[in-house]
């Protein structure tokens, strides 16, 4: 590698808005890396993650669509 051209790659604390550290290795000069979510708060790491209810307007839209579609091809046969 070409020297003094990459940059430096330092110890770097993550901080996390739940107050959870951890230790990782960055470019960031200060050493320290703020976040607002981590795998300890985030919905999806911890299983309290809530499913949105789709299937209500996917079964809507087969209720106003789907019957036209099944009555066209009816009377073209």
């Amino acid at each position: 590698m070409k020297a003094g051209i990459h940059p430096e790659y330092v110890a770097t604390t993550v901080v996390c808005g739940c107050g959870n550290t951890f230790e990782t290795h960055s470019t960031a000069t200060s050493g320290r890396i703020n976040v607002e979510v981590c795998s300890q708060c985030h919905p999806f790491y911890t299983g309290k993650q809530k499913i949105l209810d789709t299937g209500g307007r996917v079964a809507r839209f087969e209720a106003r669509y789907g019957k036209r579609a099944d009555k066209k091809a009816a009377a073209d046969q």
